[in-house]
């Protein structure tokens, strides 16, 4: 272990109670004790983000959620209970890309074959066009899952006309959860200004997390020959510097500009309604749409869970759950980080009370977009 971890894993032998071996363990909070035990060690050695955090916040900090989340864990009579109890405590390290994950969940991780819709099944995530106005357009998108990327896809390619013909675009991504960048990657030639400056990673080489990147692929992307090649080369990265040091994950840097042909034509004026519930993906969205001169955001700041990323998992010594964790760090860090509090809307709205003030943000923004007042009610 290296010496700036010597100090935080002598705190978690000293702060738990010592249950005996893994092994010996037999009741719900013995193995939760022996869990939480092994999370911070693991996390301080592995995870893009933990030393950051620690530095950060303090040892008085780790100190006091460590104590709280040893008592918690002796007492739990259930491993569901030890569930929320080390969730609590990750979430003080962060709140976000950082979770615990039931091991039997992983048994049946491969995607399940599509379903045939019927007319009663509704996907509530899949994107869908409203056209507002003969002049304003809304474009919802809830999910950035790679599952909805051919569905937003097609869905600009056939509205084609109806959205070239609008010059006023609504982009809701209020409660997207994120999923893959490549997803809304369709939707960029109709808003971009032409040229995207890209900040790219850094991996976090360690035995543990070469492990999990060479093994990710296998567990939730059988098949996938993108998805290989993506791992052999962030692989071949991590290979290329001594354990425990960063490496861009691309060779040429950090920072790339990229340009595409944008459409011929594109809305003069698009407003992204963005709320807390925007993470991840979303976030990243976010970043690469507001550098148009064309968008604003509106509504409030997003999740802030971007600047650790590409989770892998370790398996805890229970082996009923695994750690599901960060291997890779934004190369924005230290200077811009959206984890402290998300990314700041361009236009502030305040959090409306009920889904009817929710849904009257869109009809504020229509209003605003085609020349009158973003006021409640306003003309």
């Amino acid at each position: 272990m290296k010496l700036n971890l010597l100090a935080l894993a002598a705190l978690t032998l000293a702060a738990l109670p010592l249950a005996g071996a893994h092994a010996a363990a037999s009741t719900p909070g013995e193995t939760c004790v022996q869990d939480l035990r092994d999370i911070a060690p693991f996390l301080l050695e592995n995870d893009t983000g933990a030393r950051a955090h620690l530095a950060q916040k303090g040892q008085a900090y780790f100190d006091l959620a460590l104590a709280s989340a040893s008592e918690a864990a002796k007492n739990t009579d259930d491993e569901s209970a030890c569930d929320v109890v080390l969730a609590n405590y990750l979430s003080q390290w962060r709140t976000g890309h950082l979770q615990i994950v039931p091991s039997a969940a992983l048994k049946h991780s491969k995607p399940a074959p599509p379903s045939t819709p019927t007319a009663n099944t509704v996907d509530t995530r899949a994107p869908s066009l409203q056209l507002l106005s003969p002049r304003t357009a809304l474009l919802t998108l809830p999910s950035f899952f790679p599952r909805y990327s051919k569905a937003i896809a097609d869905l600009l390619t056939s509205q084609r006309h109806d959205l070239a013909t609008r010059p006023n675009w609504i982009i809701d991504v209020r409660r997207n959860n994120g999923g893959s960048d490549s997803t809304y990657a369709p939707l960029l030639p109709w808003i971009s200004s032409g040229e995207i400056v890209s900040v790219g990673g850094e991996w976090l080489s360690t035995p543990a997390n070469i492990a999990g990147q060479e093994g990710i692929c296998a567990l939730f992307a059988p098949g996938d020959a993108s998805c290989t090649t993506h791992s052999d080369q962030a692989v071949a990265r991590m290979r290329s510097v001594q354990s425990g040091q960063f490496v861009t994950q691309q060779a040429d840097g950090p920072v790339s500009y990229g340009s595409f042909p944008r459409n011929k034509t594109q809305p003069a004026r698009v407003a992204v309604l963005v709320d807390r519930d925007c993470g991840s993906s979303c976030e990243e969205f976010l970043l690469v749409a507001r550098q148009s001169f064309r968008v604003k955001l509106i509504g409030r700041n997003s999740h802030g869970s971007l600047d650790y990323s590409n989770l892998r998992l370790h398996a805890l010594p229970s082996g009923i759950r695994q750690l599901m964790y960060a291997t890779s760090r934004s190369a924005r860090l230290p200077q811009l980080q959206v984890d402290l509090d998300g990314i700041m809307p361009d236009i502030y709205l305040p959090p409306p009370k009920d889904e009817a003030q929710r849904a009257q943000e869109i009809v504020r923004v229509q209003r605003w977009l085609e020349g009158g007042s973003l006021r409640p009610g306003g003309a």
